[in-house]
């Protein structure tokens, strides 16, 4: 079943849209869609207004800077970032990923020093998980931490890591124990790891990606005990929890809208709309976003009411990022790049940013490979990922 949107999150939504669309962000968006910069510009406003409205994270406690607000509401700002066309890399690694697994597992001091400036929009995180010849088997992590005196010492090497250059902290998963004991997975931690620290190396990786992608060498980087989030050998738990609700696929369901939305408007400012409605298949295309939209938030429900299912998370987010994928190649393929530029009856503002992104986007929060295996496994164990749909 649907969930039925609560007044807290109709007017949630309605507050967004509103900022959103003020003369401030659309001015700090044209910047940013203008690729006149080496990298995409980071909305830096754009956050930092949010955060002074607690909307950055409004399902945090009042006392971290959010609004006490459920998972739904979360869900609502990873929705509504993409349709206004913001890009959101920051916030789902630095809310979604790091800020959330803060918040479950984190002390009090850990939580008092991160949390508020992560939901004013000031603190940034960058998630460092993936290895290099390792790609999404996360299992097979060599980045070790190795217990000391008077904390651990990190020594590793993580990848393709978004927006690190703007970061001041990463989430760093790393072996603690033996490594001969149980799993692949049972002596996993996840640390804090500041990225001004001795140690830390930061290298850029060319890529067609708008937003740049990094390596990050770690050589005996010292961390006193309290870097370690929850118990040692916790963090593949919490790992894969901190994914249950980027694996939803609501942003990327917001990005194949917003996409669709303006090469439609710019097909009919080319009066090509018809056309390529029938060559296209445009109102079938339309359909399945949004249903697509609907699976994304059935998986949302479940995280909300706080029984995630691994399962449907997968399968929405593989459909939803396929699908936005599908429609920024579409875009580009019937506009072109003339479409880009302001001057043309069809400006699609963030099209060259979306047929750049669009690669990526069936690689961030685990590869459809991966997803579509994780949903046959719970299939052939006898489970349903879609059986209260």
């Amino acid at each position: 079943m649907w969930y039925p949107a609560s007044t807290d999150e109709s007017d949630l939504r309605t507050a967004l849209r509103e900022l959103l669309t003020r003369p401030f962000a659309r001015d700090e968006l044209v910047r940013v869609w203008a690729g006149d910069e080496e990298e995409c510009p980071h909305p830096a406003r754009i956050y930092q207004e949010l955060g002074a409205r607690r909307l950055l994270a409004p399902h945090w406690p009042i006392r971290y800077g959010g609004l006490g607000r459920s998972e739904y509401t979360s869900a609502v700002v990873a929705e509504e970032l993409p349709l206004h066309g913001i890009p959101d890399s920051v916030r789902v690694n630095t809310v979604d990923n790091a800020g959330n697994v803060i918040l479950r597992a984190g002390t009090e001091k850990q939580c008092a020093e991160y949390l508020p400036g992560i939901a004013k929009g000031e603190t940034i995180f960058s998630v460092l998980y993936t290895e290099p010849d390792v790609g999404s088997d996360l299992g097979a992590m060599s980045t070790r931490a190795d217990a000391t005196p008077t904390g651990w010492l990190v020594n590793g090497t993580k990848v393709w890591n978004a927006r690190t250059s703007l970061a001041q902290y990463g989430t760093v998963a790393a072996r603690t124990g033996n490594g001969g004991r149980r799993s692949t997975f049972a002596e996993v931690g996840l640390f804090i790891v500041p990225l001004e620290a001795p140690g830390v190396h930061i290298e850029r990786i060319d890529s067609i990606n708008h937003e740049h992608l990094f390596r990050v060498r770690l050589e005996d980087v010292a961390l006193p005990c309290e870097a370690l989030l929850g118990r040692p050998g916790q963090g593949w738990s919490l790992l894969t929890e901190a994914l249950g609700l980027e694996r939803a696929g609501v942003n990327f369901a917001g990005k194949a809208r917003r996409w669709f939305d303006q090469l439609a408007t710019a097909l009919r400012a080319r009066g090509q709309l018809a056309d390529a409605g029938r060559r296209h298949n445009l109102r079938r295309l339309d359909t399945e976003i949004r249903s697509a939209r609907l699976l994304s938030w059935y998986a949302v429900r479940d995280v909300a009411l706080g029984r995630p299912n691994p399962a449907s998370s997968a399968g929405a987010k593989w459909w939803t990022s396929e699908l936005a994928q599908r429609v920024a190649l579409l875009a580009w393929q019937l506009l072109g790049p003339a479409a880009t530029r302001p001057h043309d009856d069809a400006y699609f503002p963030d099209l060259a940013h979306a047929v750049r992104e669009a690669p990526g986007l069936t690689l961030a929060a685990g590869t459809s490979e991966i997803l579509k295996a994780t949903v046959a496994t719970d299939l052939l164990d006898g489970g349903d990922p879609w059986k209260d749909v």
